[in-house]
């Protein structure tokens, strides 16, 4: 049954009226809760992937086997093994939270039994501990936005800082994430006028890193009553004190060691240090050092730059923007003014560290969590990248690549001052200078980018080349003509590879089955051979087969190797000879191409030996070029075959086939030229003699080099 009821038009207006307010509560009531889900999805997403990158990932990377909380060789955690602990016998870069989170960590670390690797233990478990604190950034990223924008708006700068890859890449090797987290939790206490916990978060955060002080003036501002910011002054100061008081009691000048030693500094990786001309990363102390006091702040260099007037100038700059006229009371201006504190700082900044490039993405994702937000992440992200690890690890020598990345970040960090500045003090004109100033830097990035790649990656071979210990082997095979290059091992071949390979085509071997193929078509071929264990026995395999196939022309040693160069030119109709070598060799046939030949070119020739009876000396073979005069332009001597066939080894009747290749100068004169041919006693120099004419030698010829 329906029952309808019949009201006034007004009256029925009225009651709609009445509901309204209700609907649109329980609009906002779905979506928060949608929001809230997809708040958590991201969530479950974002710690995840980072606990099984902190499970998975191999410690230290191909790049460099080290960094920021991994056991270094003779870390400073592994002290406490000795019964060493940091502030009590040695002094720390850092504040005392940090350097004995780490040690308690790897205290914890060995309860359990050692892996293969035994950084594994440690890294999972101080991994795990700034896991926690980088949850909490991600948290207090998603807070802060909905403080400032609403639940759909903080959703989308939530997904913008899970995706985010420096802090990934942070978590797996530095602790900022740790100090990272109190410079968030006191900003967002501060907005919601938390100021006695946030002052908390404030002496928490400074007895780590420095950076989190820099929440204090925001909060002497934001903080509506003087009440409040004498209690969060109050807190702040307490709190840092009373994490101080054990290790002043204990040895107070190492604890002061670390603060001298943070402030006294002279530039690293800024823009003060190329003013220096300082081209390298930050100095840090020997473990020996740590244990005087009175080392901390003693520099590789002293600045030259006036310090006092540039600490004077950026006082002077933030002391104008900070007494400016602003509305304190709205959230965004409190992180805008934040963003641009923190900029400010780190272009003020003496050193900095790529690890710090965390403490200015929350603002970014906070601020611009759109495509101009995303630029500013990725010419970040890449001025770090070539930074760390290009220039100071792969390239040190190469000084312009890291003043590029420090003026690349040095500009973006200004640009970041300018977007927070237009948040707080919107302006058309600076705006349109903010505008040109990012396109410019953006077409400077497009533009220039594939040029410093491009001149990096010459520079990264060229710096390969002059340290690799096969330089020498290299540039001799790089000045041969075009032919192949083959190995029997692999690590030489990848070696050579990326400094001989134009030009010349190299073959991986460890039979002799495609050597055939291969030798159709190439003229000269290379045998490279280091004289490891692993192609010891396939170099032999495959150098006896072209010194039965081919003709040997050459070997050059090399401190670390030896080159085999043979010629791959085809095998002449041989000619009948009955030379007599004291009745026991017979130099029954010869062969060569032809009677004329050019210079610089290889002149092959084939020699049959046959054995009279069994032979026990082992002779060399001779084959000399001789002009007119009896001058020899060209030579080769070695046992039969290559030495592949020693005498001692024929039987009685056998014929050998002996190839030699003669590379013919190329300054050799034009004119009638002969082959000496003969063998002598290696021991003794001693040569045969023919029984016929009791001559040492054998003339073949003539053969005219024609121009």
């Amino acid at each position: 049954m329906i029952v309808l009821f019949k009201s006034p038009k007004g009256a029925l207006a009225g009651e709609v009226h009445k509901f309204i307010p209700w609907m649109e509560m329980f609009e906002r009531f779905k979506w928060a809760k949608k929001e809230q889900g997809d708040f958590f999805l991201i969530a479950l997403l974002f710690v995840s992937f980072r606990l099984f990158s902190l499970l998975l990932f191999r410690p230290g990377g191909f790049i460099l086997e080290w960094s920021g909380y991994y056991i270094p060789e003779q870390g400073f955690i592994q002290l406490s093994d000795r019964g060493l602990y940091p502030f009590i016998h040695y002094w720390m870069e850092y504040p005392p939270l940090y350097p004995w989170l780490a040690v308690l960590a790897y205290r914890l670390s060995l309860l359990i039994p050692p892996w293969v690797d035994a950084r594994l233990w440690f890294n999972l478990i101080f991994g795990s501990i700034l896991l926690l604190f980088e949850v909490g950034n991600f948290i207090l990223i998603y807070a802060l936005a909905q403080k400032l924008y609403g639940p759909r708006e903080a959703i989308r700068c939530t997904w913008f800082y899970a995706l985010l890859f420096v802090p990934l890449f942070t978590l797996m090797g530095w602790f900022d994430s740790f100090p990272l987290f109190f410079l968030l939790l006191g900003l967002c206490l501060v907005i919601n006028g938390r100021a006695a916990l946030s002052g908390l978060a404030t002496g928490v955060g400074f007895m780590i890193k420095p950076f989190p002080l820099l929440v204090a003036p925001l909060a002497l501002r934001a903080l509506p009553k003087i009440s409040q910011k004498a209690i969060y002054v109050g807190i702040a100061c307490l709190v840092a004190l009373l994490i101080a008081t054990p290790f002043l009691l204990i040895n107070a000048p190492l604890l002061f060691a670390a603060f001298i030693n943070t402030f006294s500094l002279a530039p690293w990786e800024t823009i003060w240090a190329l003013l220096d001309g300082y081209y390298s990363g930050g100095p840090t102390k020997s473990f020996s050092e740590r244990f005087d006091p009175t080392t901390a702040g003693v520099d590789i260099y002293v600045s030259r730059l006036p310090w006092l007037w540039i600490s004077l100038a950026f006082a002077l700059l933030y002391l104008v923007l900070y007494i400016r006229r602003l509305d304190w009371r709205n959230g965004r201006n409190v992180v805008a003014f934040g963003g641009l504190t923190v900029s400010l700082f780190l272009i003020y900044s003496k050193g900095w560290s790529p690890q710090w490039l965390v403490y200015i993405l929350p603002f970014i994702t906070l601020l611009l969590p759109n495509l101009r937000g995303v630029t500013y992440v990725i010419l970040f992200t890449l001025a770090n990248f070539l930074e760390f690890p290009i220039a100071l690890v792969v390239l040190p020598k190469e000084h312009w690549l890291l003043a590029t990345a420090i003026i690349l970040r040095t500009a973006l960090l200004a640009l970041l001052c300018l977007e927070c500045g237009l948040t707080l003090w919107p302006s058309v004109a600076i705006e349109k200078v903010r505008r040109v100033a990012f396109a410019t830097l953006l077409a400077w990035a497009l533009l220039g980018g594939p040029l410093i790649g491009v001149s990096a990656l010459r520079a990264y071979v060229g710096e390969r080349y002059s340290q690799d210990p096969y330089r020498e082997s290299m540039a001799f095979l790089r000045s041969m003509p075009s032919g192949a290059l083959l190995f029997t091992e692999q690590s030489l071949y990848r070696r050579f590879y990326p400094f001989v390979g134009r030009g010349k085509e190299l073959y991986l071997l460890e039979d002799v089955g495609r050597l055939a193929e291969i030798v159709r078509g190439h003229p000269s071929i290379w045998v490279v051979y280091a004289g490891g264990e692993k192609d010891r026995e396939a170099n032999a395999k495959v150098e006896r087969w072209l010194s039965e196939n081919n003709f040997p022309v050459t070997t050059r040693w090399f401190p670390n190797c030896r080159l085999s160069g043979y010629s791959s030119a085809p095998t002449p109709p041989s000619h009948p000879l009955e030379a007599n070598f004291e009745g026991q060799i017979l130099l029954s046939r010869y062969a060569f191409m032809g009677e004329s030949t050019q210079p610089d070119q290889v002149f092959p020739i084939a020699l049959y030996w046959q054995a009279l009876r069994k032979i026990e000396v082992d002779y060399t073979v001779f084959v000399h070029l001789l002009d007119a005069a009896g001058r020899v332009w060209s030579q080769r001597d070695s046992q039969p075959l290559n030495g592949f066939r020693p005498t001692s080894t024929w039987a009685a009747g056998e014929e050998v086939a002996d190839y030699h290749g003669l590379p013919l100068p190329a300054d050799i004169p034009a004119g009638e030229y002969w082959l000496e041919v003969g063998l002598y006693e290696a021991a003794t120099g001693k040569r045969l003699l023919t029984e016929t004419r009791q001559e040492d030698r054998i003339l073949l010829g003539p053969i005219r080099i024609m121009r």
